[in-house]
């Protein structure tokens, strides 16, 4: 009783969160329904989300309801298959925000896209922009493990601020969320001149998933799952008082939650923290960069895709819409330099196709598990139907382009050679066997004839010298032949045009000695030569075998072309391979074509090309759009380093020789050995430059969604360039060339020989994309420093008079007025309106 206990109780006090929640759907254009259907379900949760958000607005204004649709396919495909009615309902709903934009297309696999290909996905987005008035500054990407560099200056480019990234939970990520995982960081482009504020949500896209095939939604807005992620950022020490939550209920394609605005308005009614917020993308990150924008780390790096490997198992579709892609880039300089004006739908139609090939759903989830179940072949056969419209389009507008210079051909055939490049080129020109009538001799605009050849095919080719910068040159078809032997020297296993010396191996018929200004570039460690085919049967590069005993035979002799032709037998293949390796006089590049039936096989395989070249200590950079990565030390952590994806060449450079190759056909490429499949070599987080090269050509290594098999004809097409000490601006024009060959044709004689519309004189800077402006009055051209230094371009008419050069935007507008002079900073891309 004389004593008593003082007791004092501590309140920890509760530090406040704001838990943002990003409402949307994951969009997959093909994966657990076909595309129809698809389609018409994200068009009924468009109509669903506007009447959620509709009922909504007089909720506290954290609760109101907000529909993010992740990508603009489906906004668009409503607006085109809607009743003017419907129409204005979902665009005044978008200005109202309850439905919120972003700026992405579609999920893709941008590893495989070109530089012009990932400007052109985002044209939707300007169009929604103009239409509705509402700006779009963030974009959204679910699923994908990892984009391309290059995505950084095109988000720029169309005012894109934020990146949003919710990755698979686990799926063939490497360590891509186990590193970035709720850390956002602002990602800097290549040039340095731009940043996106970029976030890898570290519950993923798919945190309230009910699985696939749901019957009823299992998972939604309840506090285990919200506090079952917030005890995953204490763990992990996170910092910030602003985090957010990707909301994807149900599964992918999944529909907008109509209970969300009532269960967020209670649960911030009960609880202090966190407090929920129902967000669009663009809303979160800027509260975000307001609080913490200061102190946000900075990175710079490719971050190298994981996915993009599951392009190899249907090869010839993703050679084919790149070839289409570079097509449609050169065909609009061809209308720009014609004054031939396109459809611009038509134009647009061409290019959304090839967007969606680049769009990651290639099949259904069941594409490999049952190869020949009836939905399985007809998601491939829409999958694959992307590629062959691409192609055909672009085809068709390229002979819109031309027609009027094919009227009445004249009795001597007159031949136009165009330069869609920015820069004098020459190179030979083949002719097919019916262009070139009888005639084996070629003579230039003063008469003079210039070195030709009549293939094995029947096909002329000649030289095409200095062809201007966009310009063109005829020539004119003649009976006689010029009698030249040029430097073109040929026999059983030998071929030789003066500037490079090529042996193969007679038994392997791989190229096992190059030797170029005097210096071997083949290794000869092994014996093996380049271009070896190589077959791993399974997923271990143990399993691996190589083509048999090879046949070869002369099949060009020159004056102009050589070329000595290889047959061998081959596993993976109904009938062996055959490839052609070409050298042209006075041209230091060589050609590879190789050709092979596919026999099909569903058990795991893939198809390499080795080229072990012989250079040491080498340096290897890797070309992404708008700049180029060196391997390794230009990755992000956590990027793929098994494999990677390349846009037209890689460059293995060391400091007295180096080589470049250059392929369309096939992005995919491993430095050093074989790690196709991580199951067998796991994910690699460090990669050492290896001047051995592996075109990784084919595969069926998914479980899911890519292709089983694939059978039939196949071509993949390489071009190497040996070099001195590597210059980026010659390999960035090398590559490009052989991307955009020149422009053959005959024309009517009474056609106007073309002239160049205006000059660009730079020494370090290329034109990647040129076409006419929508008013008619000027061009649009895209400039691309491709070096690591500043570099002075000037635009100069071909009379030599000055043009007026505006900048401009992704729209074409004309903007500020530029200089006579236009200095770029090492890798800048600009973007200028040049008048007529």
């Amino acid at each position: 009783d004389d004593f008593s206990i003082e007791t004092t109780m501590v309140v920890q006090p509760v530090q406040p969160i704001d838990l943002y929640l990003v409402h949307h759907t994951h969009l997959d254009i093909g994966y657990t329904h076909h595309q129809d259907e698809v389609e018409r379900l994200q068009w009924q949760h468009l109509e669903d989300a506007l009447q959620y958000g509709e009922a909504s607005q007089d909720y506290p204004e954290e609760a109101r309801f907000v529909w993010n649709p992740e990508g603009l396919w489906a906004v668009e495909s409503y607006l085109e298959n809607h009743g003017d009615a419907e129409r204005e309902r979902l665009v005044e709903g978008i200005r109202r925000g309850w439905i919120a934009l972003d700026a992405m297309f579609a999920n893709l696999l941008t590893g495989i896209a070109s530089d012009e290909g990932l400007v052109r996905s985002l044209e939707a987005s300007r169009r929604l922009s103009a239409l509705t008035g509402v700006p779009i500054t963030s974009a959204m990407l679910s699923d994908i493990p990892g984009f391309t560099w290059g995505l950084v200056p095109v988000l720029a480019m169309h005012g894109v601020k934020y990146l949003s990234i919710g990755p698979n939970f686990g799926h063939r990520i490497g360590y891509f969320s186990e590193v970035w995982g709720d850390k956002p960081f602002y990602w800097e482009s290549p040039s340095g001149r731009e940043r996106v504020l970029t976030w890898v949500s570290g519950a993923g896209y798919a945190w309230f998933h009910s699985g696939l095939g749901y019957t009823q939604l299992t998972k939604a807005l309840e506090e285990e799952h919200v506090f079952k992620y917030l005890d995953q950022l204490t763990e992990g020490a996170y910092p910030y008082d602003i985090a957010h939550m990707r909301y994807n209920i149900g599964s992918d394609n999944g529909p907008p939650d109509p209970h969300l605005s009532d269960a967020v308005k209670a649960w911030n009614e009960r609880y202090l923290s966190p407090r929920l917020i129902i967000s669009t993308t663009a809303e979160l990150f800027e509260a975000f960069e307001v609080r913490y924008g200061d102190e946000l780390p900075v990175y710079r790096g490719d971050f190298t895709g994981y996915w993009e490997d599951g392009a190899a198992s249907s090869a010839r579709e993703t050679a084919l819409v790149r070839r289409a892609a570079e097509s449609l880039v050169q065909t609009e300089a061809l209308s720009a330099m014609l004054g031939v004006t396109l459809p611009e739908e038509r134009l647009y139609e061409a290019w959304r196709n090839v967007v969606l090939y680049y769009e990651h759903t290639w099949g259904s989830w069941n594409s490999v598990s049952e190869p020949e179940a009836e939905f399985t072949k007809s998601q491939w056969e829409r999958k694959k139907s992307f590629a062959d419209s691409a192609a055909v389009q672009a085809g068709r507008l390229r002979l819109q382009v031309l027609a009027d210079r094919l009227d009445e051909p004249s009795d001597a055939p007159v031949i136009e050679v165009i330069n869609t490049l920015s820069w004098a080129r020459t190179d030979v020109v083949i002719l097919p066997a019916g262009q070139s009538r009888s005639g084996g001799g070629v003579l230039d605009e003063s008469g003079r004839a210039v070195l030709s050849q009549r293939l094995s095919t029947g096909e002329l080719a000649f030289l095409a010298e200095d062809v201007p910068a966009f310009g063109g040159k005829r020539y004119y078809i003649v009976t006689n032949m010029r009698e030249d032997l040029g430097d073109i020297e040929v026999d059983s296993t030998v071929l030789s045009n003066g500037l490079i010396h090529l042996e193969l191996d007679p038994l392997l018929g791989t190229i096992r000695s190059l030797t170029y200004a005097g210096r071997e570039y083949v290794a000869r460690n092994n014996g093996e030569g380049l271009n070896q085919y190589m077959y791993v049967a399974g997923r271990s590069p143990a399993d691996t075998s190589k083509s048999g005993r090879a046949e070869l035979r002369v099949k060009e002799r020159g004056p102009l072309v050589g070329a000595i032709e290889v047959r061998a037998s081959a596993p993976g293949t109904v009938s062996g391979i055959h490839s052609e390796i070409r050298l042209f006089a006075g041209i230091d590049r060589v050609d590879i074509i190789n050709r092979l039936n596919k026999s099909l096989v569903y058990a795991p395989e893939a198809v390499l090309y080795r080229f072990p070249f012989d250079i040491e200590d080498p340096t290897v950079r890797v070309d992404v759009p708008w700049g180029s990565f060196e391997l390794d030390s230009d990755q992000l952590p956590g990027a793929s380093r098994n494999y990677m994806s390349h846009q037209r060449w890689v460059d293995i450079g060391g400091l007295e020789k180096g080589i470049a190759i250059a392929s369309v056909d096939v992005p995919m490429v491993q430095f050093g050995g074989i790690a196709t499949d991580a199951i067998v070599a796991g994910w690699q987080d460090r990669v050492a430059s290896s001047a051995t090269t592996f075109s990784y050509a084919m595969n069926n290594y998914w479980e899911t969604n890519y292709r089983a098999g694939q059978s039939g004809p196949h071509q993949f097409r390489y071009s190497l360039r040996p070099h001195g000490s590597p210059i980026e601006v010659e390999v960035e024009r090398f590559a490009r060339s052989v991307a955009s060959p020149l422009v053959v044709f005959p024309v009517g004689g009474l056609t106007e020989p073309l002239r160049s519309p205006f000059v660009v004189e730079s020494s370090k800077t290329v034109v990647t994309s040129l076409r006419p402006a929508a008013d008619g009055d000027g061009y649009i051209v895209r400039l691309y420093n491709s070096s690591g230094a500043d570099d002075l371009v000037e635009i100069l008419r071909s009379t030599a008079d000055v043009n007026v050069v505006h900048r401009s935007d992704a729209r074409g507008s004309r903007l500020d007025p530029l200089p006579l002079l236009i200095r770029l900073g090492p890798y800048q891309t600009v973007t200028l309106y040049v008048s007529r």
